[in-house]
């Protein structure tokens, strides 16, 4: 019932409802994020340190800013190390979680609330090195790398907090992160320097993964389950497919048997040869399931578009932090 009822919130926020109401809060939620943060720089809710070094990737705002796949290059990146990725997850389907366990066999992800407990497991069974997903808002855990991702084509959300705009965090805290990095519009000015990112396709496959034949010049359509699905469009699209239809589901939210079914004949009748989704919706899908159109699942990473400097030095300087963490033990 709680996950139906913020799935109705999302869709009043799309359609833009409760106007008045959603400025109201706003306002408060701004007031309980900077007292948070009062609370935790004065040292009056404590920060906890861990044995081995945590870097942070999260975002100002709400979902959509590529936050999971910096998380996966990061790991992909570092995998000489024993990495351990803590994350909260999301309702009855930890879908970014199981993305990330099944693109890193070679890290471990650890699900929960408690991120400090988490770290902690994690340690006592062997990593060397925390990615705490989602972490800029989550200052019980000291990490020792902040990084922050955004969303160029949106940087700060409209400029206003949730539930109103789409800020979970106030523009300053970029004056706290190590490395900022921008996904899918590069801008040419900015205040400080950054990491430019670029999604590429790695392959497209079927639900029992196999890949598939190529998109190019098919007619497909699509369906999401993402806080913000204009990128996975804008990536299908440079595959040079044809979007015939695209069903937008609310972010996280489960995709059942009959509704996918429904949109399957709706999309055949418009022409669509193949479905396409996201990794994070193809785990809420069935295998078994029989419908009219085959389904393929994009299976993205990213590149870095720019900045290749600013991120060698990231990673030279998370290289040098767990060598003094090995040396202090």
């Amino acid at each position: 019932m709680k996950l139906r009822w913020l799935f109705w919130w999302q869709r009043q926020i799309e359609q833009d409802r409760f106007v008045f109401l959603r400025r109201v809060l706003s306002v408060i939620f701004s007031f309980v994020v900077a007292l948070r943060h009062w609370l935790y720089d004065h040292a009056i809710l404590p920060t906890i340190k861990v044995s081995k070094p945590v870097i942070s990737i999260g975002n100002l705002v709400a979902g959509g800013t590529g936050k999971t796949p910096l998380v996966q290059l990061l790991a992909s990146t570092l995998s000489h190390h024993q990495v351990a990725i803590l994350t909260r997850g999301y309702g009855p389907y930890p879908d970014e979680a199981i993305v990330l366990q099944r693109r890193l066999p070679n890290a471990r992800v650890y699900i929960g609330k408690d991120r400090v407990k988490l770290a902690r497991r994690a340690i006592a069974e062997g990593a060397d090195l925390i990615l705490l997903d989602d972490g800029l808002q989550y200052r019980r855990l000291h990490r020792d790398v902040e990084c922050v991702v955004l969303d160029g084509t949106n940087v700060f959300g409209g400029g206003h907090f949730l539930p109103w705009g789409l800020l979970r965090d106030a523009p300053h805290r970029l004056d706290k992160a190590d490395v900022v990095f921008i996904t899918k519009k590069l801008p040419d000015l900015f205040s400080r320097s950054y990491v430019g990112l670029e999604v590429q396709i790695d392959r497209i496959a079927n639900l029992e993964g196999n890949p598939i034949v190529p998109i190019a010049g098919q007619n497909v359509a699509l369906f999401a389950g993402l806080a913000n699905p204009s990128a996975f469009c804008t990536t299908v699209q440079n595959a040079k497919a044809h979007i015939v239809d695209l069903w937008r589901l609310a972010d996280h939210e489960p995709v059942t048997d009959e509704r996918l079914k429904a949109y399957a004949w709706s999309a055949k009748n418009k022409g669509a040869s193949i479905l396409l989704c996201t990794e994070k919706d193809a785990v809420k899908i069935d295998p078994d399931i029989e419908l009219p159109l085959p389904v393929g699942v994009v299976e993205i990473s990213l590149s870095i578009a720019r900045g290749q400097d600013t991120w060698q030095k990231l990673i030279a300087n998370i290289e040098g932090i767990l060598r003094q963490y090995s040396s202090s033990t």
